[in-house]
């Protein structure tokens, strides 16, 4: 097919500032409106620059083309295929932003691209083949291991751009890739774009500021204005449709004020301007209609009149009148479009999706596949942890501290906690480390899914994450993996040192029966965590979910003291809590080595918890996506 890109009354519409005014925009259709019907096509191997001022659009459009944000109405095409087939658009395309903050500062530009490879779903021979390859392209070698945050901006720029090059997209979408970039690297950063286009073949679109940049490079461009696209064409011929006249610079001498005004009578002169530059010399700003036939005329005339002509030159209509004819005007002339006729056809109707080859995988092959990325997240989040050193290390003297705290505590209770006791062997100690410990699972449910969406839409890096064909969903849970295992070994280290410094006694514990009370118990708790990072996503902040489970369980849930010492009236509500089960079941397993068999009815709810949490954790997450894409608010904090 001819076009790497076609729109069909591409539209979307915000709905404003948020509130009860807000919903009644949503439901009515009003809104501010920031891409407005735009039918565009661009072809295969073009060089496109997209022009406009700023609120044009022109970034809205880019995002709704790679998927980023949902459209109010209309369609679009890349590369084939559909805007809902977001997996396979995503595969073809590449986003390039002048946003330095998009990679992970702490990380080196190696380590950076071969997790976004991971994302992309490149093995790590085929990523390192490319890694090699565009190191080459763009001279990134001596500076691939150092740490992101010491490269200049150039050397971000050129990282950028090679993420949006790791999977070979066919289409590049660059938000103003010069941006902030002095004049000797945006000159090599241009050359570069040039040759994927004109060198490689790629489909380029340029959105850019720098009119200059644009008319140097693109082989044809589009004017934005107030969400219309107003033109695309052509420099050459948006030359002709803006001023019709041709224009002549003329620099004289000897001339009278008298012959000015002949001039401007005569046949044909559009408009003269005049303007001393020097002693007895003028300089003449001309515009002819059908300039070849009249120019004669109008140096014979000056002649006759005693003049004497220095100069003269032909000069062309600048870029800027051209960007100020179509971002001035109210309305857009048909005679100013020049879509071809097949696309105006069928404006409205939504090309067939490219159909695809699946590969064909044995199921080890698949299975290694399925777990590169999981692994890829735990990779970063440990060389992210482990770089801040100092921190690492005082994590585990705090439980140190904590653990020696409780202990002291606990020495103040004696034999008056014991009857509360009784069912846990009677040591409080053992039964509040045990507590400590194990909340820890809740704690990290609550922060780090909501964390995820925070630290990417603040970082940048979840708008990176996202023109991948990996789903958020998968983002979410991958994220996580890092921050369950940590906590994991961080309750391991609280009860062995229990043990081993404070004599509790666990020589009971029933492995067996531990291990799946904590599987259920994080499965459950990610459940909850999902709902409050679905809140973080709408509401950005004040997030009910983390108040609710994490400030009454705490109260309630039996983490400092058995619930038998509440108040009846508060004791029911604390059989609403899965940490309620989880902690009793734990204490049960790890102190008295109860069976699974013994602790079925624990089990049994936290299964019952687990089995509802998660799936209505991931509808309510699927819904709070679809809205942010549609308020465009996805990668915003």
């Amino acid at each position: 097919m001819p076009y790497a890109i076609e729109t069909f009354n591409l539209t979307k519409r915000f709905p404003g500032q948020k509130g009860p005014a807000s919903m009644l925009r949503r439901f009515s259709g009003e809104g501010v409106v920031a891409v407005d019907n735009v039918t565009l096509s661009v072809k295969r191997g073009e060089l496109f620059g997209l022009l406009g001022p700023n609120g044009a659009g022109k970034t809205t459009l880019i995002k709704l083309l790679c998927t980023l944000v949902l459209p109010t109405s209309g369609e679009a095409v890349v590369d084939g295929f559909p805007l809902a087939d977001r997996a396979n658009v995503r595969r073809h395309v590449g986003l390039v932003s002048g946003e330095e903050r998009s990679f992970y500062w702490r990380l080196s530009g190696r380590e950076n691209l071969r997790f976004y490879a991971a994302l992309h779903d490149l093995a790590p021979s085929h990523a390192e083949k490319r890694l090699k390859h565009l190191s080459e392209l763009l001279d990134l070698g001596e500076f691939l291991d150092q740490r992101f945050d010491r490269y200049s901006a150039g050397m971000r720029q050129r990282l950028a751009l090679a993420r949006g090059l790791l999977h070979e997209a066919e289409i590049l979408f660059l938000d103003e890739p010069t941006k902030s970039l002095d004049p000797t690297a945006a000159m090599r950063l241009r050359e570069t774009i040039q040759d994927l286009a004109h060198g490689q073949g790629r489909t380029v679109v340029l959105v850019t500021h720098q009119l200059g940049e644009a008319e140097q490079m693109c082989d044809r461009i589009g004017i934005m204005h107030c969400g219309k696209l107003r033109v695309t064409d052509e420099i050459g011929h948006l030359r002709e449709l803006v001023k019709p006249a041709e224009r002549y610079a003329l620099q004289v001498s000897g001339l009278e004020p008298a012959t000015i005004n002949e001039l401007q009578r005569l046949e044909g002169v559009a408009d003269l301007a005049a303007e001393k530059c020097g002693l007895n010399r003028l300089k003449l700003d001309l515009s002819l209609v059908e300039g070849p036939a009249n120019l004669p005329r109008v140096l014979k005339t000056i002649i006759e009149a005693g003049g004497g002509i220095e100069k003269i030159r032909a000069e062309e209509v600048t870029l800027e009148e051209i960007f100020e004819e179509f971002t001035a005007k109210g309305e857009v002339s048909g005679r100013y479009t020049d879509q071809p006729a097949s696309l105006r056809s069928v404006a409205g109707e939504l090309c067939p999706s490219r159909s695809t080859t699946p590969e064909t995988k044995g199921w080890l092959e698949k299975a290694v596949a399925s777990l590169r990325k999981p692994v890829s997240f735990v990779r970063r989040d440990f060389k992210l942890q482990a770089s801040y050193r100092l921190a690492f290390f005082l994590q585990f003297f705090g439980i140190l501290f904590s653990v020696a705290t409780f202990y002291f505590v606990s020495l103040l209770f004696g034999e008056a906690a014991m009857p509360h006791l009784q069912a846990y062997g009677g040591d409080y100690f053992a039964f509040v480390l045990v507590g400590i410990a194990f909340m820890r699972y809740q704690g990290v449910a609550m922060g780090t899914f909501a964390g995820t969406i925070r630290s990417g839409q603040m970082m940048g890096t979840l708008e990176a994450m996202l023109v991948t064909p990996t789903p958020l969903s998968t983002i979410l849970v991958s994220s996580s993996l890092w921050s369950f295992a940590f906590t994991s070994i961080q309750v391991l280290i609280y009860l062995l040192m229990g043990v081993v410094l404070f004599g509790v006694d666990m020589g009971k514990v029933n492995l067996l029966a531990a291990v799946v009370i904590q599987t259920l118990t994080i499965v459950a708790f990610s459940g909850i965590g999902i709902l409050s990072a679905s809140f973080a996503m709408v509401f950005k902040r004040g997030d009910p979910i983390a108040f609710l489970f994490g400030s009454v369980s705490t109260l309630l849930g039996g983490v400092f003291y058995p619930i038998t010492v509440l108040p009846g009236w508060l004791q029911p509500i604390s059989y609403l809590l899965p940490l309620t089960y989880s902690l009793r079941a734990m204490r049960h397993a790890i102190l008295r080595g109860d069976s699974l068999y013994e602790l079925a009815p624990e089990v049994i709810t936290l299964a019952v918890f687990a089995g509802i949490l998660l799936p209505l954790s991931f509808l309510v997450f699927r819904y709070a996506v679809r809205r942010a894409k549609m308020e465009g608010s996805l990668t915003q904090y």
